[in-house]
């Protein structure tokens, strides 16, 4: 994952700068407001005491929050998190926040409500000890009830840092739905310092664990009634093969299916007592051959299906709008080239609503853009205008996932995918950076796709 966070280090370091001497920004991206990460990200003109620095120093350096101790986690983008500051460092960076949260005790040498009272519009003491002894659970709902209810943007304040970025992860996974595996992912993809880089706070990352449940909100969701759901997983390249099925009449759709796994799918459907009608590719992979031409050879009454976009043969070449029906559920295509210019996300409508994104949306990701027609300004777009625009409980099973992660919500993508959630611009800039290696697979998957199991 990228990492989102400038290098901490204390003021104390900050007076040996040169005279003119301006540190690299920190730009907090996420869920805040565009002015919320702008006035974050804004540089610190921190005043120095020439007298410790001698006649020549300067008398100011202009810093970021991140070079002062200051942690802006990428979400929600507009939460500061630090630990013990000088005044002078306080008088500095305190007016661009509308809440000072202090997490020690109100008596705490540390703490200068004087001070911050002329500085944000609203100062609370909301003591969170941690890791010996452990917050009382009114504790915790304190802290999280203000993380919920205080102006932002709002700065967490400890002794270092880190007892804030717990409570601040504490109040995102919670509100979110997030397993303690998830939280464990998320955490390592914010780079959260307590999480990644401070060697004392193991107690407290297992307390706030023990806290959350060890089943994922999306794993739980109950598919809608007489739907057969299954969702397969290849070992070699990381792809999600899913078997849907009617439970009435037993007709069923294998999407995304990879060679090597044929006899593993049709096992799947056999002790599912399915009858297979399609065989779906959301595009023309180039990291596997889809099974679709084997499975055809083997039972010709299925049907091989793919977007005509594409220019990939299939017996079906889905237009945008076009419904695959297996027995009372049918599959919508939703157009969203962008990794590839015939990619098609595929809807099922229900309680909840499901969406199939192949390549074109990953959890926290999306498809690479540089070859097979791709385009970063399509993905963004069609991304954004064709699943984001649907309800943001629509549950979201990617094509791929390299981190052990396997269902998303367009809610969660809209707010928390890294890429997806910039600015076009800003997408399409990051895109062209990547400089990836090609799929080892790309010379023999994508001609071999382009047949789609179609049989001479």
């Amino acid at each position: 994952s990228q990492r989102l966070f400038g290098r901490r280090c204390t003021a104390a370091q900050l007076p040996h700068a040169p005279k003119g001497f301006s540190l690299r920004r920190f730009y907090a991206m996420g869920c805040a407001s565009s002015t919320e990460r702008a006035t974050l990200a804004k540089p610190v003109l921190v005043q120095v005491s020439a007298a410790s620095q001698g006649a020549e120093a300067p008398a100011a350096a202009e810093v970021s929050l991140a070079q002062l101790g200051v942690e802006v986690p990428a979400i929600p983008g507009d939460v500061g998190l630090c630990g013990q500051l000088s005044e002078e460092v306080v008088r500095s960076i305190a007016p661009r926040y509308a809440s000072w949260v202090y997490m020690n005790a109100a008596d705490d040498t540390g703490f200068l409500p004087e001070v911050l009272k002329q500085c944000v519009k609203q100062l609370e003491v909301r003591p969170f000890p941690g890791p010996d002894p452990l917050p009382s659970d009114d504790q915790v709902a304190a802290g999280l009830e203000a993380l919920s209810t205080l102006p932002r943007p709002l700065m967490l304040q400890c002794t270092s840092g880190n007892r804030a970025g717990a409570l601040l992860l504490l109040w995102l996974v919670q509100k979110h739905g997030y397993s303690a595996e998830s939280a464990k992912q998320f955490a390592e993809d914010m780079d959260l310092q307590f999480w990644q880089r401070c060697t004392k706070c193991g107690p407290m990352r297992e307390w706030l664990l023990a806290r959350l449940p060890s089943t994922e909100i999306g794993q739980i969701l109950k598919p809608a009634e007489g739907l057969v759901f299954s969702q397969l997983f290849d070992s070699e390249t990381c792809t999600y093969t899913y078997v849907l099925g009617c439970q009435d009449t037993k007709e069923a759709v294998l999407l995304d299916p990879v060679l090597e796994q044929k006899d593993r799918d049709l096992m799947v459907l056999r002790e599912l007592g399915l009858k297979l009608r399609y065989v779906i590719n959301t595009h023309a992979h180039a990291d596997h051959i889809t099974s679709g031409g084997l499975i055809r050879k083997e039972l010709p009454e299925v049907r091989t299906v793919i977007s005509k976009a594409s220019g990939a043969k299939a017996d079906w070449q889905a237009e945008p709008g076009e419904k695959v029906a297996f027995g009372r559920f049918a599959l919508e295509a939703l157009p969203t080239p962008g990794h590839t210019e015939g990619c098609v996300t595929w809807l099922l409508k229900g309680s909840p609503t499901m969406v199939f994104t192949g390549d074109a949306l990953l959890i926290r990701g999306c498809g690479r853009t540089d070859f097979q027609g791709g385009d970063s300004g399509k993905l963004y777009d069609s991304v954004h205008s064709n699943i984001f625009s649907l309800p943001g409980d629509t549950v979201v099973y990617p094509g791929h996932d390299y981190k052990g992660r396997n269902v998303s919500t367009v809610d969660e993508e809209k707010r928390y995918n890294p890429r997806l959630s910039k600015t076009k611009d800003e997408f399409v800039k990051l895109m062209s950076e990547l400089n990836l290696p090609y799929p080892k697979q790309i010379d023999t998957a994508v001609p071999a796709n382009m047949m789609c199991g179609v049989q001479d």
